[in-house]
């Protein structure tokens, strides 16, 4: 299995230091009580160097979440390709474990970025928007690539896979709040699913 994707940011130069330093903060205590001197700081770096990269705090956590929904996607898609010409349940449930497991890896920075995006205002409610419009599109195209090979599995609606990826995410949410271990969705997630999507 790849690394989790919600773990410490690769260090490629000044940007990468900060996005790092901005993990390991939002880690430690939260988006909300982390300032631009405390990324600084974290990252060694200067203030002039933190704005030649990001307009303020907010555009520095932002990109984080970008990049850590980013490579979640990467990883459900590559659990979904490795199980290869297994049967669609069995793709299912590798795609959700590798996907719960990442949120495990790294709890933290999971509940975060879910629980404080939509906090930053305007610019977060709609970057969470968008990252919800990405997940249900990649459902959409999951199940789709699945039903070309098996007419058992139907084709799952856009709506349909927004209402899976908003309800889930809120699951996800209540659960690693609580300090429960996502891995215990697993079989829920990946029996609602099958139910959706099996004829």
């Amino acid at each position: 299995m790849p690394p989790a994707p919600t773990s410490r940011p690769p260090e490629d130069g000044h940007r990468g230091r900060l996005l790092a330093a901005m993990a390991d903060a939002v880690r430690e205590q939260g988006f909300a009580a982390t300032t631009v001197a405390e990324v600084v700081r974290r990252a060694r770096t200067s203030r002039r160097t933190f704005y030649q990269h990001f307009e303020d705090r907010e555009a520095c956590f932002l990109a984080l979440c970008d990049m850590v929904s980013e490579r979640l996607l990467g990883t459900v898609a590559q659990a979904a390709a490795d199980a290869g010409d297994a049967p669609w349940g069995r793709r299912v449930d590798a795609a959700v474990g590798a996907y719960l497991a990442a949120l495990a890896a790294d709890p933290e920075l999971s509940l975060g970025c879910l629980r404080e995006i939509r906090a930053v205002g305007p610019a977060g409610v709609e970057r969470s928007r968008a990252l919800d419009r990405r997940w249900a599109q990649q459902i959409t195209a999951l199940v789709a690539e699945a039903g070309a090979d098996d007419p058992a599995v139907r084709p799952l609606s856009a709506e349909i896979a927004t209402v899976i990826t908003g309800g889930f995410r809120d699951l996800v949410l209540d659960t690693l709040e609580q300090g429960r271990d996502p891995n215990e969705l697993r079989g829920l997630a990946g029996d609602l699913i099958r139910r959706v999507t099996q004829r």
